[in-house]
């Protein structure tokens, strides 16, 4: 599934039906989106004179930067940051001065059990937090929105379930916050990340990561996955792949000269995770140069939301 670069990626989905159900007093869509917003837009929205009362708002920050303010406190909201909010609530949100643009994913829910969700958030962990794009939550998001853009959310029952099931995301991620401040990636995963990235190319494996950050096998997979929502080895596998997609597309070298460039020795078993990931193979995206132009992030089961340079 792929979002789409070009404009008709960036559309607001409003979900009206004419046969209401008594789940949308429990969970609901309101709208979902995603947007580019420039700096000569003008974007501003201020909740308290919004139309859409007693209505959730999440919001995510794929690039540039927007800001939120809310009874008197302005937070920043850059990349890999998202705000939740509810409306009506004194509170407004819109690209800061020193942003040019403010590319982002939003979503609107209404109902009891969102409400509950979000006074939960709110309380606990404030309003403003950063969110890796890899994790379930974000990636969950962004299936519903290619959900609403093919058609697959028709009626009111989807449209709750739907929500509900986005609600049960918020809680598994902020349950398993450890603070109410932003967590930062230990160290430790940090050094691990910076060191698949820069030894990609080597035949890595679980025991060499762990020895290179003094942590054993288990305990690093552990901490890895709760920070990235991937194992170290998906985590790779994804690097490559996103490696991989660059160089199809920005060089003249041939599948198996990045496939050995990239750390796969044997191309055929690289074309094979290609195209689990992709659902083409190598060859074929390489030959529709161009293709991949048209979209920002690829979603994919096994690696997660992977982000097309």
């Amino acid at each position: 599934m792929f979002l789409k670069e070009d404009q008709t990626t960036y559309n607001t989905y409003g979900l009206r039906f004419q046969e209401p159900t008594m789940l949308d007093q429990i969970a609901t869509i309101r709208a979902i989106g995603c947007e580019h917003r420039k700096a000569e837009d003008n974007y501003y929205w201020d909740c308290r004179t919004r139309i859409d009362t007693e209505t959730f708002i999440f919001q995510y920050t794929f690039s540039g930067c927007g800001e939120l303010e809310i009874n008197g406190t302005v937070y920043s909201l850059p990349e890999n940051h998202a705000f939740i909010v509810a409306v009506p609530e004194d509170c407004h949100y819109y690209i800061p001065p020193s942003s040019e643009e403010w590319n982002f994913i939003f979503i609107t829910l209404a109902g009891i059990e969102a409400q509950k969700c979000w006074e939960y958030i709110n309380s606990q962990h404030g309003y403003v937090f950063e969110i890796p794009i890899e994790s379930a939550l974000i990636q969950r998001l962004i299936t519903t929105y290619i959900r609403v853009v093919e058609g697959k959310i028709t009626d009111a029952y989807r449209t709750s379930n739907k929500a509900y099931e986005l609600l049960t995301y918020c809680y598994r991620h902020f349950e398993n916050r450890s603070t109410p401040e932003i967590t930062e990636t230990p160290q430790a995963i940090k050094k691990a990340i910076d060191f698949i990235k820069e030894n990609c190319a080597a035949v890595l494996n679980i025991e060499d990561i762990a020895e290179h950050v003094g942590l054993s096998k288990s305990y690093l997979n552990k901490k890895f996955k709760a920070y990235t929502s991937l194992s170290p080895i998906s985590y790779l596998n994804k690097y490559r792949i996103e490696k991989s997609l660059y160089l199809l597309e920005h060089t003249q070298k041939t599948v198996k000269e990045i496939a050995l460039e990239i750390g796969f020795s044997n191309p055929n078993y690289f074309c094979k995770v290609f195209r689990k990931a992709t659902g083409i193979s190598p060859g074929m995206f390489q030959k529709n140069k161009g293709l991949q132009d048209r979209f920002d992030f690829l979603v994919t089961e096994y690696y997660g939301t992977i982000e097309l340079d």
